[in-house]
């Protein structure tokens, strides 16, 4: 009617934005697009997709709808982008039965939300939004921290996409099914989220290249992500991890993580000629990381190598008393570990400090033994009383010396 009228352009607009909101809709309610005269279809049963991915979706998208109109980009461009945000805020109501609204936490949905924290689909459909803005942001040569902070939240999005889903993000591909959180001990994903945020924190100090620094925020909002899927909560610094049914030493994949972000961490302290107690510190983290490492694989870590499975304890292997159980059990692996690294340290002839500080750490964890079990540590199968003496070497027996006979001369 307003086209045969030949109405301002500002009321067509308005009314076929009101028609594609409602065939959206439609679509959303019937699961079919809506055509004159056709019948109704049966409603369709509302899609997948959490309230938390859907709200990261909508918001993505609202953001890139501003940005068209601020940046006044063509008509059917900002239309288009209108009608995927009329989709997101149609397919929120569906997902929770209420309207969409900027900044407010979204409301529970009917459908039970997946414990990753978002349905592919979802995840999927605001990764998509994200990616758009942050193409849209550089083709317009906006601002870099406003670039960056796009370019931050995509990250995040992809990373949670990964933990949900187990496979990358890929532009128009379908979503793989969510993914069973894969084993690594929560113990283990806390080191290596804290390590990996030392040495982010690190690389802008020293005002290093925006790409390294871009690599090394990537790989913490992974951790971030995997420890998330992992415990159900989000990493904050300092806190003890969730409790997990994995073995309380880490497994091996988690702990080859953790061990290689702080040995990140050393090498740029060393390159950047950072102040000795700072490198100190670090590299002590460090030999903790491997000896905990050997601990719980049976194997020497080495950058790159895949890890070793978790060893299990042999009973046949005799302990000393007191050491196998109690509270001097996992203190004595402990020290067995970092006796072994000292002695292959000083084997490999490594720097003279790095020994004294493995050392440190060795009689450091004696000490604490002690302290928890009253005895000294010995190795296994060592005396209980302490390393055995060696048997005094007897006295030779003293020589007699036989009183020279005369001769008797005829």
């Amino acid at each position: 009617k307003l086209k045969t009228e030949k109405a301002g352009k500002p009321e067509i607009d308005e009314a076929v934005k009101k028609l594609l909101a409602l065939k959206v809709e439609y679509k959303a309610a019937t699961g079919s697009d809506w055509k004159p005269g056709a019948a109704p279809a049966p409603p369709a049963t509302p899609a997948g997709g959490s309230a938390d991915a859907l709200n990261l979706a909508t918001a993505a998208q609202g953001d890139l709808v501003r940005k068209l109109k601020t940046e006044k980009a063509a008509k059917p461009e900002i239309d288009e982008a209108v009608k995927k945000l009329l989709a997101l805020k149609v397919e929120y109501k569906a997902a929770t039965g209420s309207d969409w609204k900027p900044g407010a936490a979204p409301a529970s949905s009917a459908a039970p939300a997946s414990s990753s924290g978002g349905s592919g689909d979802a995840l999927n459909l605001a990764t998509a939004a994200q990616g758009d803005l942050v193409r849209k942001l550089k083709t317009e040569k906006a601002g870099k921290p406003e670039i960056d902070e796009a370019v931050k939240k995509l990250l995040a999005l992809k990373a949670e996409y990964k933990a949900a889903t187990g496979s990358d993000w890929k532009p128009g591909a379908a979503p793989a099914p969510p993914a069973t959180p894969a084993g690594g001990s929560v113990d283990a994903l806390n080191l290596a989220t804290a390590a990996q945020g030392d040495l982010v924190r690190k690389l802008k100090t020293e005002k290093a290249s925006k790409p390294e620094i871009d690599e090394a925020v990537k790989k913490l909002l992974a951790l971030k992500a995997e420890y998330k899927a992992a415990t159900g909560s989000d990493w904050k610094p300092g806190t003890a991890p969730s409790s997990s049914a994995a073995p309380a030493g880490g497994s091996g994949d988690a702990l080859n993580l953790a061990t290689a972000a702080q040995g990140d961490l050393v090498r740029k302290l060393k390159t950047e000629k950072a102040a000795k107690p700072e490198i100190d510190e670090a590299v002590k983290k460090l030999l903790a990381l491997k000896a905990e490492y050997k601990a719980a694989t049976g194997s020497d870590w080495k950058p790159g190598a895949a890890p070793a499975q978790v060893k299990q304890p042999s009973p046949k292997k005799e302990v000393v008393a007191g050491q196998k159980d109690g509270p001097g059990g996992e203190l004595s692996a402990k020290v067995a570990a970092q006796g072994d690294l000292v002695r292959q340290l000083k084997t490999d002839k490594k720097p003279k400090e790095e020994i004294d500080m493995a050392v440190k750490q060795l009689l450091t964890l004696k000490t604490e033994f002690k302290a928890a079990t009253g005895s000294d540590w010995q190795p296994a199968g060592g005396p209980a009383g302490g390393p055995a003496k060696k048997p005094e070497k007897q006295k030779k027996a003293a020589k007699e010396v036989k009183p020279k006979e005369k001769v008797e001369q005829a």
